[in-house]
């Protein structure tokens, strides 16, 4: 017999309180006296020596029934005994699970675990079979269920820590059904991990094996060692012609480290560009922001870098600095400095304003050369040219604002644009009192900052004037409405880009909103929104699964031109995915990706799963009773060498703690019985009594 809670044990020093209640506790006998004169004082030493045990039975039965209440608490189980019986003769099918997450890249913890497994291997005996697993957030299977133990060896041999996360329970389940249940063999499971927390939901383990596969625990490693690391990197444009980079460096939860000073270092394209040092206390964190940069005309591959712990994995942060430091935006119209200053406070992304010509379709084409959006205040003042080339820049890709104006779009500029914007403008119309924004789609991208609560800085501009639209064309939708119903923002795909119209100004002549506090997000999203940009991270992790072409930056290309992506791993594993498929990251580094038949490659970085830097850990015990079937129970603890950690064997039992909890029932019914029969009743009163005391 076992105990699961053997500290509950303690608890029967409580037998001692109706000991010491039965020893203190006085009761006497009434006796009739006719007045207080002639009571006697009593000696103590004549009360001490009344002072010994009453009802004997009863102290017993209290005494056995704290104690029953302690053994309950401390869960004893009745092993089934594996000794000379049939089920120690019987061969063995055994599954050993080898952990190769990233925390088992820590020195010294890989040939641990695998000493561990070549020793389960070892004592296995003739007519035993075994099977190889290892795992990290996915399980792998290195051999079948076999007797050839050399074989599983040389796979051992093979295993190596990788980049991913860690899922117990994932790799427990893939064990268990690849032990068939056979009569007449035993079914059991070694897992040799160094039991990371973070390896199972919510840290506690969970049940992952069916009743009748034993499970066996090795945990490699002892607490978590001191582990600083690069959580996160973020990057912003700095008035469009510099990057900004910040880190956030740290300990991991649990680590202790006598220095507390960090070297810290930003390296890209291979050369250190800045670095510094930084004082942070033992499990925490603190942000680090490094020089600017100049912005890169193409993507540039960059890490963040901090130095000298047990745990390398997490000490790079790799991560891509994007081409496009700023959104450049050309502002067809004259200079409005409210327009540039709203633009000019964003950072993600940037905006560079530059100024493009009302007149003439070459000077146009030339200013909307390499910029992604383009805004148009008062197109009524554009020439058939420059409404050429505004057309052909927006099915070409770009994309337009055009805020509408005191003056009327002519015939021979509306032609240029019919095939571009949503709907023709109209008469001027003239609000009084003002109108408002009353609805408006906030799925779109451009009003997405005016969920909930936010909506009300929107609805509270106060639009005094406005045009109204005629009928919207093919494909046109609308976005905003005025209280009147009328339309308010519309927009519409032509060709490769997109067309937002707003039947105001951006000036502060038909509305206040250049005044209001929406003006400015507003601004930022309707350029992003024409210019389709898409905030895109500057780092993935290992084990996320990304779109290709979003991930590499790719061209979009239509599906009947899919020829696929190649994409190179870090390692240098080749493989073609559909340019809109999903490819998974399943090792930290560069990737690397292209179309066939460009010959540029688009990186895209990738970093160690973020709770693999999370060292603490979890007791062997723990893990095997959470994680082994109910009716599991230890039969002891097996000797491991020093520093390979820690064995706990588990086998199967029956639990008696229901048996000693109906014993405690009963015992407590029996003692009130007892109780009630030994404790004498004062009698009633009747008339003429005496009076007495106790």
């Amino acid at each position: 017999m076992s105990l699961l809670a053997p500290l509950f044990l303690l608890g029967g020093l409580l037998v001692a309180l109706p000991v010491v209640l039965h020893l203190t506790r006085k009761r006497r006998e009434p006796v009739p006296f006719p007045s207080f004169l002639l009571l006697r004082a009593t000696a103590a030493t004549a009360r001490w020596k009344r002072r010994r045990f009453r009802h004997l039975p009863l102290l017993l039965l209290r005494c056995l029934a704290l104690a029953l209440l302690a053994a309950a608490f401390a869960q004893p189980l009745l092993e089934k005994s594996d000794a000379g019986g049939a089920a120690s003769s019987a061969p063995t099918d055994l599954a050993v699970l080898v952990d190769r997450s990233a925390s088992m890249a820590i020195t010294g913890r890989i040939e641990a675990a695998r000493e561990a497994a070549a020793r389960e291997i070892e004592s296995l005996d003739r007519g035993d079979r075994a099977i190889l697993l290892s795992f990290a957030d996915r399980a792998t299977g290195h051999s079948e269920l076999t007797e050839d133990f050399d074989a599983l060896r040389s796979e051992l041999a093979r295993i190596e820590p990788g980049d991913g996360g860690t899922r117990v329970s994932v790799a427990l389940g893939l064990a268990a059904r690849l032990l068939p249940a056979t009569r007449g063999r035993r079914r059991e499971v070694v897992l040799i991990s160094d039991l990371q927390r973070t390896g199972f939901e919510d840290g506690t383990p969970s049940p992952s094996l069916p009743p009748g596969v034993g499970l066996r625990v090795h945990r490699i490693g002892a607490g978590p060692p001191p582990n600083a690391g690069v959580r996160d990197v973020r990057v912003s444009a700095e008035g469009g012609e510099q990057i900004a980079v910040a880190a956030s460096v740290g300990f991991s939860p649990g680590s202790d480290r006598a220095s507390p000073d960090l070297d810290v270092e930003l390296v890209v394209a291979g050369e250190v560009v800045d670095r510094q040092s930084v004082a942070i206390d033992a499990g925490r964190s603190a942000n680090v922001r490094f020089a600017p940069i100049p912005a890169p005309s193409e993507a540039r591959e960059a890490e963040v870098r901090v130095f000298g712990d047990a745990f390398p994995k997490d000490d790079r942060f790799r991560f891509v600095i994007p081409p496009e430091a700023a959104l450049r935006v050309a502002d067809f119209g004259e200079s409005a400095l409210h327009v540039r200053e709203a633009l000019a406070v964003g950072t993600a992304p940037a905006f560079a304003v530059i100024s493009a010509p009302l007149r003439g379709e070459s000077a146009a084409g030339s200013a909307l050369s390499g910029v992604r959006a383009a805004l148009v205040r008062d197109p009524g003042r554009l020439d058939t040219g420059a409404a050429r080339a505004l057309a052909d820049f927006v099915r070409g890709g770009g994309g337009v604002i055009v805020a509408l104006g005191p003056r009327r779009m002519p015939d021979a500029v509306w032609s240029e644009l019919e095939d571009v914007l949503p709907a023709r403008p109209g008469q001027i119309l003239d609000r009084q009192p003002a109108g408002r924004i009353a609805d408006f789609d906030v799925r779109h991208p451009a009003l997405t900052p005016f969920r909930g609560e936010a909506a009300s800085a929107l609805s509270r501009a106060a639009f005094y004037r406005y045009r109204t639209l005629g009928e919207l064309a093919e494909g046109a939708d609308v976005l905003a409405r005025f209280d009147d119903g009328r339309a308010a923002l519309l927009s519409r795909s032509a060709g490769d880009g997109v067309a937002l119209l707003l039947a105001s100004s951006l000036d502060a002549r038909w509305n206040d909103l250049p005044r209001r506090p929406a003006f400015v997000p507003l601004l930022h999203r309707l350029v992003e929104a024409a210019a389709q940009y898409e905030r895109l991270p500057v780092a993935w992790r290992v084990g996320d699964s990304v779109e290709v072409e979003r991930a590499f930056r790719l061209p979009r290309i239509s599906p009947e031109a899919d020829d696929g992506v190649l994409v190179e791993a870090p390692s240098g594993a080749r493989s073609v995915v559909s340019a809109d498929g999903a490819f998974r990251l399943d090792e930290a580094g560069y990737f690397r990706g292209r179309h066939p038949e460009s010959v540029r490659r688009e990186p895209a970085a990738a970093n160690v799963a973020s709770p693999e830097t999370d060292l603490r850990v979890l007791d062997p015990e723990e893990v095997r009773l959470g994680a082994a079937a109910r009716d599991a129970a230890p039969t002891g603890e097996g000797d491991a060498p020093a520093g390979s950690g820690e064995r706990v064997a588990a086998s199967f039992g029956t639990p008696l703690w229901w048996a000693l909890l109906a014993g405690l029932a009963a015992l407590l019914l029996a003692e009130a019985v007892a109780a009630n029969r030994l404790t004498p009743r004062r009698p009633r009163d009747e008339p003429g009594d005496s009076y007495t005391v106790a």
